[in-house]
C-alpha cells in the first residue's frame, strides 16, 4: 500500500471515531438533561394554617370581697342559756337526758331525793312553825286575862308568820322528802348535764344547762394583725371543718378587743341561727368580708397568663388571637380582677389560651353558664 492510500484511510477511521464520540455526547446530553427535567424539584406547597379550638367567655362586671379567714367553736349564746339548779342538798337519782338532747316541755330531765340534812332542815322547820303557833295561842289568852299586852301578841304573831314562811320555802326546795322530778318547763335542748348520777349536790350547784334551740354562736379566734379591721355587724360565712356543705351566713356581734394569753388570739362572737348538722362543740372555719367592691371587671382564674411576672390575656376577635396585657388585682380563686386592658363583654379566651400565639386563627366555644359570675 502506498503512502497516500494509507493516509487517506486513517483519515476515515479518524472521522467515523470523531462521528461516534459525538454520538455518545449527544446521548449523554440528553440522557442528563432528561435526569434534571425528571428531577426537577416541583414547586412548594403552602404550610397548612394551624388552627386552635379554644373556650371563649366574656369579660363581665362582677363583685370582689376583701375577707380573713379564722377559725371557732360553735357554742350556745351564754344569754340564751337557763340553769337547773339545786336549791337543796340533794342525791340525783337518775339522769334521762344527754347533752345535745332536744325535749319537749314537761318531759322529766333528771329524778332526785333530799339527802338527811335536807329532809332534818325541813323537819326543823315544820317543828319550829308548831312552836310558833303554840307561843301564838298561848298570848292570846293571857292578853285576854289581860295577863299581855298588845305588844306581846305582835311578837307571837310575827314569829309564827316567820316560822311559816321558813316552812315554806323549805318545802319549795327539798319537797316531800322522797324522789322528785325535774321537768323542762318548755321546749329546750339540753347544752350539758352537770352532775353524775349518785352524786351529792350541794343547794345552789347547777343540775342541767339548757338552751334556746332556735340560736348558736361562734366564738373566732381572731389574729392581733387582723384585729383593727375586724367590726361588729360585718358579715362572716360559717363552714363545717370537716363538712364543707355545712354554710352559713351570721353577722359579728361582738370583738373582744383583748388577746387570749394561752390561745394568743383575740376573738369575734357571732350569732348564727340554728343550721342542722351544726353543732355545739363543732369546730368550723369562717371568711369575715372585710370590704366589698362591687361592678369591677372579672374573668376566669384560667384566662390570666403571665409573662415572667406581667400578666395578659387572648382576646379573640374574627378568629384571630390578639394577646393583651393586663392590670390585675383581687383574685378569689375562680375569677380575677381586671383593673386595666380589658371591657366589659371583650371575648376573653379562658380555656385552650396555652397553645396560643398572636395572631392565631382559633375556633371558640361559649364557656359552661356556671363559670359566670352571679347576678349582684
Amino acid at each position: 500500500m502506498n503512502p497516500h492510500t494509507a493516509s487517506v484511510q486513517m483519515r476515515a477511521r479518524s472521522v467515523r471515531a470523531d462521528s461516534a464520540n459525538g454520538a455518545w455526547v449527544r446521548a449523554l446530553s440528553a440522557a442528563l438533561l432528561l435526569t434534571l427535567v425528571a428531577c426537577r424539584e416541583a414547586p412548594p406547597e403552602a404550610a397548612p394554617t394551624v388552627v386552635a379550638s379554644v373556650v371563649v367567655e366574656p369579660a363581665a362586671s362582677a363583685v370582689f370581697s376583701e375577707t380573713v379567714d379564722a377559725y371557732g367553736t360553735v357554742s350556745y349564746p351564754p344569754r340564751q342559756l337557763r340553769i337547773a339548779d339545786s336549791a337543796a342538798e340533794l342525791v340525783v337519782d337518775q339522769i334521762l337526758v344527754s347533752p345535745g338532747q332536744a325535749v319537749a316541755a314537761g318531759e322529766v330531765l333528771m329524778r332526785i331525793h333530799a339527802t338527811a340534812n335536807s329532809a332534818l332542815e325541813l323537819r326543823k322547820a315544820q317543828t319550829d312553825l308548831q312552836f310558833a303557833q303554840q307561843a301564838r295561842t298561848r298570848a292570846l289568852k293571857l292578853f285576854a286575862q289581860q295577863l299581855a299586852t298588845n305588844a306581846d301578841v305582835d311578837l307571837t304573831r310575827q314569829a309564827a308568820d316567820i316560822a311559816q314562811a321558813t316552812l315554806a320555802n323549805a318545802q319549795s326546795r327539798v319537797g316531800n322528802v322522797t324522789a322528785t322530778d325535774i321537768r323542762a318547763e318548755a321546749p329546750t335542748v339540753i347544752a350539758s348535764v352537770d352532775v353524775a348520777r349518785g352524786a351529792i349536790v350541794p343547794a345552789g350547784t347547777p343540775l342541767l344547762h339548757l338552751a334556746d334551740s332556735g340560736r348558736l354562736q361562734v366564738r373566732l379566734g381572731i389574729e392581733p394583725a387582723d384585729l383593727a379591721r375586724v367590726r361588729e355587724a360585718q358579715s362572716v360565712t360559717v363552714t363545717g371543718i370537716y363538712d364543707t356543705s355545712l354554710a352559713v351566713t351570721g353577722v359579728i356581734d361582738k370583738v373582744v378587743s383583748q388577746i387570749d394569753p394561752q390561745s394568743r388570739l383575740a376573738e369575734a362572737i357571732v350569732n348564727l341561727p340554728q343550721t342542722p348538722g351544726l353543732i355545739p362543740g363543732a369546730m368550723v372555719r369562717a371568711q369575715i368580708e372585710l370590704a366589698r367592691k362591687a361592678g369591677a371587671i372579672s374573668v376566669l382564674h384560667s384566662a390570666v397568663l403571665h409573662a415572667g411576672e406581667r400578666p395578659y390575656v387572648y382576646v379573640l376577635r374574627n378568629g384571630i388571637a390578639h394577646q393583651v396585657w393586663v392590670g390585675i388585682g383581687q383574685d378569689d380563686g375562680k375569677r380575677t380582677e381586671i383593673q386595666s386592658g380589658l371591657a366589659a363583654g371583650d371575648p376573653v379566651v379562658v380555656a385552650g389560651n396555652y397553645v396560643l400565639e398572636e395572631g392565631m386563627s382559633a375556633v371558640s366555644s361559649q364557656a359552661d353558664a356556671t363559670s359566670k359570675p352571679a347576678a349582684q
